[in-house]
């Protein structure tokens, strides 16, 4: 099982085989999503999971 946890516009998206399984406002919610999700999934499969955050930019620079 492979999952994403995406920043993006201010909340976090769960992402899984390319779908999108969830929004959430903070990073602790989406994560214990997928916690749940893998306690419930199969015990032999394996599992990952990639965390991508919102780009940054620096104080002085402007957009």
């Amino acid at each position: 099982m492979k999952y994403e946890v995406i920043e993006a516009g201010g909340e976090w998206v769960v992402r899984h085989r390319g779908c999108e399984v969830g929004r959430f406002e903070a990073q602790r919610l989406a994560l214990q999503h997928i916690s749940q999700r893998l306690k419930e999934g199969e015990p032999a499969g394996v599992a990952s999971l990639a965390l991508k955050f919102a780009a940054r930019t620096a104080p002085d620079e402007v957009r």
